[in-house]
């Protein structure tokens, strides 16, 4: 159960504040045991301790404050945890390689905002989620945990993990519209890389780096009972070539078949002269008190029109017993197969490029 916190202290200076204002602690610590291996001539396997394998494991704070008339003012503090070690996640200052910083220490590295909401919908400053995110983590079954089942676009992709914008952006300002649209609504962001006017890259031709790491993008979706679509678009600027992300999501819920979710994604990439394609179809059933969640997904890229296009393709089947609202259990399958030179692999293995990775993890979560 979500525990409100408020300060004595300040309920004593201001009692009507307190009444109109709240401070809630949340979090989620989620563990697994995995084994994955590869195949072929240079192939490995591997046991390990994860997390995160069902849903990111998090430290959170949020708080909102009643300012009249409909408005609000409110702030957000998200820190990742990687429970198996103790350690925190990385996180990146200026949308570019050269921000990454290493993980070890606790950073507020998932969400970092404050915001003012009204009739007029949302304004977020801070370090957010970016628009083009968002339907890979609605429109997969598996969402975007860290685990073997997840989405094989987003691990892969040019504009996915690997990313420093492909989940988030920092120093970004982001605009939601009010949710009293008809089933419509949609997200603004722009974000800077904060370079100075003069930064240049190394060389013997100096190239201007001045606007690395800004991104823009939107989204714009319908959700109306058990039918949700969205499309969203991205670009982040870099002298060596544009990130450029489009992506087409939705879903369907068919409550006289078990509540059962079809959905399905599209997205497509590209960075310089390099592109991406890749699609996802899968479904989630309710099962009692659990879940079964199924995902096939197939991501290409393209190098040069002329030479083979990688293509890895993943399967991953699983199942979710909730415990009760707050804890589960859960067991997943995945296999990934690979052609014309791809070698994605499952858990961090070796497999030989045109093989296949395979893997099974369990484990236990527990929200707060």
């Amino acid at each position: 159960m979500k525990k409100t916190l408020v300060a004595a202290a300040a309920c004593a200076a201001a009692s009507m504040a307190c009444a109109q204002s709240s401070v809630t602690l949340f979090g989620v610590l989620d563990a697994g045991i995995a084994y994955t291996t590869g195949s072929g001539p240079i192939s490995s396997s591997k046991w390990q301790m994860t997390n995160s394998s069902n849903t990111f494991s998090r430290l959170g704070f949020r708080g909102t404050e009643d300012l009249g008339g409909g408005f609000a003012a409110s702030f957000w503090l998200e820190a990742g945890l990687q429970n198996d070690s103790g350690i925190g996640y990385l996180t990146n200052t200026n949308n570019q390689a050269s921000g990454s910083t290493g993980s070890g220490g606790l950073t507020w590295s998932r969400r970092s905002t404050v915001s003012l909401s009204g009739p007029f919908g949302e304004v977020r400053l801070g370090r957010d989620y970016t628009p083009t995110f968002w339907n890979t983590a609605l429109f997969d079954p598996f969402g975007t945990g860290g685990g073997i089942g997840s989405n094989q676009i987003y691990f892969s992709g040019l504009g996915g993990l690997s990313s420093p914008t492909g989940t988030r952006a920092s120093n970004s300002v982001g605009y939601f519209l009010p949710p009293n649209l008809g089933g419509f609504y949609g997200q603004v962001m722009v974000a800077t890389g904060e370079n100075d006017s003069m930064a240049v890259l190394p060389g013997p031709v100096p190239v201007s780096i001045q606007d690395d790491g800004n991104y823009a993008g939107v989204r714009v979706g319908y959700l109306n009972g058990p039918f949700n679509v969205a499309i969203a678009t991205g670009k982040t600027q870099y002298a060596t070539g544009d990130l450029r992300v489009t992506n087409l999501g939705a879903y369907y819920t068919f409550e006289a078949l078990m509540s059962l979710k079809l959905m399905a994604e599209y997205y497509d990439e590209s960075q310089g002269t390099v592109d991406g394609k890749g699609a996802l179809v899968g479904f989630s059933l309710p099962i009692g008190p659990g879940e079964i969640k199924f995902s096939y997904a197939r991501y290409e890229r393209e190098l040069a029109s002329n030479l083979p296009k990688p293509t890895s393709s993943k399967v991953a089947l699983g199942y979710v017993h909730n415990l009760s609202k707050r804890s589960a259990a859960y067991l997943t399958v995945a296999r990934i197969s690979n052609s014309d030179g791809a070698s994605a692999s499952l858990g961090g293995v070796l497999t030989s490029p045109n093989s296949a990775s395979t893997g099974t993890e369990f484990g236990f979560r527990h929200a707060f």
